[in-house]
C-alpha cells in the first residue's frame, strides 16, 4: 500500500513518524508544501486550492491513501478532497476528536488562527454530551517557533506558558494538540500542563490508519518498501528536523515545485 502524507511543513513529519514506525510495511510519500507555510493564516479559498494541489502531487505518484496531515487544510478542504479522489482520505481533526474519551467534562484545544476560527474541533466535540466546558485558544505564534527551531531556546519558553494559562485557570482535563507542528514542543507544554492529558493527533490518526488497513488485510510480499520526502523549500533547519526524527529510516529528500 502507497500512502501520501501532507502538510504545510515539517509538523506533518510527526505524523509521517508515528504511523512508519507502527506500519512500517508500506511504501510512504511526503510533502511538505515548506515554500507556502504556514497555512494558519491563509484564507479558506487559498488553503483549498494549496490542499487539492498536494493531492494532485501525492496521486500522480500512486498513493493509494492520503493523509492530510495539517489541521486547517483538515479544516476546510475534506469535502472537496473526498468529492474529487475516489480513494480514502483522512485527516487529523476527526481522529482527534475520537480520542476525546466521555470521561472528561472540559476540554482544550490549541490551534492556528484558521483551524480555531473555523470550528471544525468545537462542532465535533459538541456532539460529546458528557463535555461541559469547551475552551479554544488560538496560538500563532506556536508555527514560526517550531520552523524556526526557536522552541529549543529556554528563553522561547514563557511565549508558549503564555499561550497556556487559559487552560490553567479553567482546570482542564485534556488538551487536543490541533496542529501536528504542536508534538515537538509537547514536553514543553506537559511541564506547564503536568496533570492535563494531551491528545496527539499524529498518534490518532495512525490508530484510525491500522484500523483502516487491518479491514482490508491487505499483505504486501516485498522485500523493501520506499520512503520519500518531497519540500517544496528547503532549509538547513528542516535537514537537522529529519536527522533528528528519522535516524534508522532510509529516505530520500528532493526539492519539488508545486505550481
Amino acid at each position: 500500500m502507497k500512502i501520501g502524507i501532507f502538510d504545510s511543513g515539517i509538523g506533518g513529519l510527526t505524523v509521517f513518524k508515528e504511523i512508519e514506525k507502527r506500519l512500517p510495511k508500506n511504501d510512504y510519500i511526503y510533502l511538505g508544501d515548506t515554500a507556502r507555510l504556514p497555512y494558519g493564516i491563509k484564507s479558506k479559498k487559498t488553503i483549498k486550492t494549496y490542499s487539492l494541489k498536494n493531492t494532485d502531487f501525492l496521486v500522480d505518484k500512486g498513493c493509494e491513501i492520503i493523509i492530510v496531515a495539517c489541521n486547517s487544510a483538515s479544516s476546510y478542504s475534506i469535502p472537496i478532497l473526498k468529492k474529487r479522489y475516489k480513494i480514502p482520505i483522512f485527516n487529523v481533526i476527526e481522529s482527534g476528536v475520537n480520542a476525546v474519551s466521555n470521561n472528561f467534562s472540559k476540554v482544550g484545544i490549541i490551534g492556528t488562527p484558521s483551524t480555531i476560527e473555523s470550528e471544525s474541533y468545537l462542532k465535533l466535540l459538541k456532539k460529546n454530551k458528557n463535555l461541559k466546558k469547551i475552551i479554544s485558544e488560538s496560538c500563532p505564534i506556536f508555527v514560526p517557533i517550531i520552523e524556526q527551531g526557536l522552541y529549543r531556546k529556554k528563553s522561547v519558553n514563557f511565549l508558549i506558558k503564555d499561550n497556556l494559562k487559559k487552560f490553567q485557570r479553567n482546570k482542564v482535563e485534556a488538551l487536543i494538540l490541533g496542529c501536528t507542528h504542536y508534538p515537538l514542543i509537547k514536553p514543553i507544554i506537559k511541564k506547564f500542563l503536568p496533570n492535563v492529558n494531551l491528545i496527539d493527533s499524529s498518534v490518532e490518526v495512525t490508530n484510525s490508519i491500522e484500523s483502516f488497513l487491518n479491514d482490508k488485510e491487505k499483505i504486501e510480499f516485498k522485500n523493501s518498501f520506499k520512503r520519500e520526502i518531497y519540500f517544496t523549500d528547503k532549509s538547513k533547519y528542516f535537514e537537522e528536523v529529519l536527522k533528528f526524527m528519522f535516524k534508522k529510516i532510509n529516505y530520500k529528500v528532493k526539492l519539488v515545485d508545486i505550481r
